[in-house]
């Protein structure tokens, strides 16, 4: 009797899933942001700090889509080229990440569904996660199983600014930040979720990944309504 072989079971996740998995964090970001910028940029004297800090986040969602995409058509080359101006990008990000977040606490901005303290640490710590997860990507761009991997994490840890204000955050109350917390990740394991469809067990890249990116999120609480943090709230409200 004749025997049929079996088709080769994958043993990596294909292109598409980074590329639709890159423009599901961006649809979340723009989705969020286009319910407020409109109105920002309407705002007389906006300021020109915060600006320059969307234009670059902008940036860097553009990126994030493009790299993907790039690798995905075979423009590896280009990718690479990119990559450079992406390392720079990120620094910036950074940079303006925490200039942001001090300007909104000193400027009585805090979201009303967070506490001061929480919305401090939390934007702080985001912002210093996606830099080191961006680093240690840069570091290992040579591999790009863990290079891929640790780009996407670090943009996923930095949805929060989007997902509050698509999600209704005034009606979840004090479970606010937990919701938030919640749908992020579910995003986030995506990735460990494909690896484990397509290769049968999770990359590494995604254990240091999504282990930053929960580890924040656990400390947020205890360091959000601890006296040093209050007290540099109250320093930085005047």
């Amino acid at each position: 009797m004749a025997t049929i072989d079996a088709a080769p079971r994958r043993t990596e996740v294909g292109h598409g899933f980074y590329v639709t998995w890159s423009l599901v964090m961006a649809g979340v970001i723009v989705a969020g942001f286009s319910q407020t910028v409109p109105d920002d940029f309407a705002a007389p004297h906006f300021p020109l700090l915060m600006a320059v800090h969307g234009a670059i986040f902008t940036a860097w969602v553009v990126l994030m889509v493009a790299q993907p995409i790039l690798v995905a058509t075979g423009q590896v080359r280009r990718h690479r080229v990119i990559g450079l101006v992406g390392a720079g990008l990120a620094a910036a990000m950074v940079v303006m990440g925490v200039a942001a977040t001090l300007y909104t606490v000193v400027t009585h901005h805090v979201p009303s569904f967070f506490p001061k303290g929480v919305f401090l640490v939390m934007s702080l710590l985001s912002i210093l996660v996606f830099g080191a997860l961006v680093a240690a990507a840069v570091r290992l761009r040579r591999q790009p199983d863990w290079h891929k991997r640790l780009m996407l994490c670090a943009t996923a840890s930095i949805l929060g600014p989007g997902l509050g204000r698509f999600l209704p955050m005034d009606s979840f109350g004090a479970f606010a930040p937990l919701v938030l917390f919640a749908v992020n990740d579910a995003i986030l394991l995506a990735g460990p979720a494909a690896d484990l469809a397509v290769r049968r067990k999770v990359h590494p890249a995604y254990l240091w990944g999504v282990t930053a990116v929960v580890l924040w999120q656990v400390l947020i609480g205890p360091l959000g309504f601890s006296p040093p943090v209050a007290a540099l709230v109250r320093a930085l409200e005047g």
